[in-house]
Formats: structure tokens, sequence, C-alpha cells
């Protein structure tokens, strides 16, 4: 039996699915379906719901490759037999880099994700599962994975991409709250800004979501013990910030 050199490089990290692995509940899938929709985006339920495990591997490997042929910084598929797909690491997550950073280093790199997912949307591209948790951050550059959503051709491409960048906003919120309305504001502004006349404009849609969201903070006022929860005050800040944006015409 031989020992490992510990002067020899470790391997490089690798990440493998299965096709065996537990798929999204029906009951899950209903909740997704139903927050999508009451987001304003009318997910098709056959997008949202998992019960072919091969197919969903072989969708992501699809996705994977073509992604990568494009010049895209997504994980490198190493290994796919139908049952196994074993790609690379590529770095920390965006959600652990923020809760690992201070507090004035956290907004800066969030206008810049945001910037970045702008670019990707104008180069054609769409994520459908772009949360922080889907995204690394390496201190220069982002890149992404996970990408088992079957949104497109099921859904039109500019509205997957603000589903996008809603999903990327609101996966934020608990690091933009202590920062204030200025701060989600100012991250809609990058989006907008990265984008301009290349990406679909947010504020139609942000503007019709805005009666969604004073709904439900109306009904959670109701709650003295919700109207002070943590949920709320994020609810409220995510609102705030967005009718700002709303009401700016000059990124417009």
């Amino acid at each position: 039996m031989s020992l490992p050199d510990p002067d020899s490089p470790a391997a490089p990290r690798t990440w493998t699915k299965s096709a065996d692995r537990p798929l999204r509940s029906g009951r899950k899938s209903f909740g997704i379906w139903c927050m999508a929709r009451a987001l304003g985006v009318p997910v098709p339920w056959a997008a949202v719901r998992q019960t072919d495990g091969a197919a969903l591997l072989a969708f992501e490997h699809d996705r994977l490759v073509a992604l990568a042929a494009a010049g895209e910084r997504v994980p490198a598929v190493l290994a796919f037999d139908g049952q196994h797909l074993t790609t690379s690491d590529i770095g920390t997550t965006l959600d652990r880099w923020l809760d690992a950073a201070v507090p004035a280093e956290r907004l800066p790199v969030m206008c810049s994700a945001c910037a970045d997912l702008a670019g990707f949307h104008a180069r054609g591209q769409w994520h459908g599962g772009s949360q922080t948790r889907n995204l690394t951050w390496d201190g220069a550059r982002f890149a992404r994975l996970d990408f088992e959503e079957r949104l497109v051709p099921g859904m039109p491409l500019d509205l997957v991409q603000r589903y996008d960048a809603l999903q990327l906003l609101l996966s934020m919120t608990r690091h933009l709250e202590p920062l204030g309305a200025g701060a989600v504001l100012q991250v809609l502004q990058a989006y907008a800004r990265a984008g301009a006349g290349r990406v679909p404009d947010l504020r139609p849609f942000l503007q019709r979501l805005l009666p969604r969201l004073r709904a439900v903070l109306w009904l959670v006022g109701w709650s003295p013990r919700l109207r002070s929860s943590r949920e709320a005050r994020r609810l409220r800040t995510v609102l705030d910030g967005m009718s700002a944006f709303v009401a700016d015409r000059a990124q417009a």
C-alpha cells in the first residue's frame, strides 16, 4: 500500500450528479409553480415538475456543453453516461462569499453580479436558476452552475431573462436589507446600465409586480408578529427599492 505524496498537488475537485437522486416532489413543484405565477411569471407546469431524472440530467448536460461552446463560464463536463454527470468545480458560490465578506465589500460585488447577468443576457443566454447559490465569484470573474430548469422553449426568452434578474435580486435580499432601499436601487440600476438597449427592460415587469408585493405587505401588516419579522423588513426594503427604480426614468 502506497501513501500519497504530501508534496504532490491535490486532485482537482469534481462534482457528480446522478439520475437516481431524489427529484422535486409534487408538493414542492406546486409551490414553485404558484410562487412563480404570483410573481408574474407563468412558468409551465411541465417546466417545474420533475419526474424523469435521466431526462433532467441530459438537459443539463446539453446546456453546459452549449454554454461552454459559446464561451460562457460554466463547469466543464468531465464525464456523462446518461445516468451520471461529472463536472469540474468552479469555486466559491456567491452566497457563501457574501456571508463571509465584510459588509462594505458586499454591495459593489452584488452590483457587479447584476451587471454580469445583464451581459450574459445580452449575449442571448438565460440561466433559469440565477440565485446567488448558483453563481461563483473568484474575486475577478463570475461563473454559473446548475442548469436543470427547463424554461426555454416553454417560455419567451425575454420573460425568462426578467425572471433571472428577479431571482438574483430576491436571493440578495438578506444582504441588501441592512443597506436599505438605496442598495436595491443600485443593483437594479447596475443591471439596467450594463444591458442598456440589449436586454429586456425590467421596469414594466416590476411595475406590474409592485401591486402584488404591496398586497402581501398589507396582509402581513395585520399580524403584529409578522409585521416586525425579518422577512417583512426585507420585503419592505425590496419594495421601496423597486419602486424607486420604476420611478427613475433616467436609466430607461
